[in-house]
């Protein structure tokens, strides 16, 4: 498959987790049967921000892949919450861009929430897929570290930085895979999870695996982290959705069925599946429905040839 329609299958997959698991927020688990009948519905598909502020890196990396000027990644994710505040942002980047104004510098200020720790939460991960489109991300190395650059922005705490370079890593990784199968799949999520430092997201990623080797199911493997906004356990609950699914739509059904914090958990997931199987099983008239349809793939395309 070219590498341009993995790109694709990259944001797409992204804005359609988002767009599909928004109705079904907060909730402690959720019917196929409801995700299904939203997937079969008219309409637009609006996403969340999510989306937004994956848009917004999308931006930002054209103009400066190596994200040699954090803060002005920053401004931008500021100009992009003040123009679209409706998007459903949580508490922390607010915050971040208020006291930006105050003076702070992005790191500082986003170094100063929650008492001093940054927020865990899984706002730098649910928005780093772009990162893994560019040619230089294949470089794990590469990948992780522009990763972390981003999420220093609003998120400190090495939960979520490393939430973060997970996401990255495993869609750099898919992205340049010749051949994806569940036993590819399974060797890119191992290798970047031993690539992460000792710590509470690597360990739940561990147990993911484990439990998906031993025959579990991915319903299973996502109780055993949760499904909340903590990085270390979403990331590894749309893990769990990615590594028992073989196309985009079955991914993100599943990461939303998982209930919790819906949207993102199926927004990684997707963008992850669709690196690695691309959107030849999406149908096209739900992809039709989702907003910006146009922006996302031509930005896909793009940072792919970056």
């Amino acid at each position: 498959m070219p590498r341009r329609e993995r790109a694709r299958g990259v944001l797409l997959g992204l804005a359609l987790g988002d767009a599909l698991g928004a109705p079904f927020e907060g909730r402690s688990r959720v019917a196929r049967g409801q995700v299904e009948a939203w997937r079969d519905a008219r309409g637009l598909m609006r996403w969340t921000d999510d989306t937004h502020m994956a848009l917004t890196l999308s931006r930002r990396l054209l103009v400066d892949p190596d994200l040699a000027d954090p803060d002005a990644l920053g401004a931008a994710f500021a100009r992009a919450y003040t123009n679209e505040p409706w998007r459903g942002y949580g508490s922390g980047p607010p915050q971040v861009f208020a006291l930006v104004e105050e003076g702070l510098g992005f790191e500082e200020a986003a170094g100063s929430l929650f008492g001093g720790s940054g927020s865990f939460g899984n706002g730098a991960a649910m928005r780093v897929a772009p990162v893994g489109l560019l040619s230089a991300a294949s470089d794990p190395v590469v990948a992780a570290r522009l990763a972390a650059i981003q999420a220093r922005v609003t998120h400190t705490h090495a939960d979520a930085v490393d939430g973060a370079t997970v996401i990255a890593q495993v869609v750099a990784g898919l992205t340049v895979t010749d051949r994806v199968g569940g036993d590819e799949v399974q060797q890119v999520v191992r290798a970047t999870t031993e690539r992460l430092p000792v710590g509470a997201v690597r360990e739940r990623l561990v147990e993911v695996m484990n439990v998906v080797a031993s025959g579990g199911v991915p319903q299973e493997a996502a109780a055993r982290c949760g499904t909340g906004v903590a990085a270390a356990a979403s990331v590894p609950a749309a893990v769990a959705a990615l590594l028992g699914g073989r196309d985009p739509l079955e991914v993100v059904t599943a990461a939303i069925g998982f209930g919790g914090d819906t949207d993102t958990i199926a927004a990684m997931a997707g963008a992850m599946a669709g690196a690695a199987w691309g959107l030849e099983r999406v149908p096209a008239g739900l992809l039709d429905r989702l907003e910006a349809r146009g922006e996302l793939e031509e930005l896909a395309v793009a940072l792919s040839s970056t």
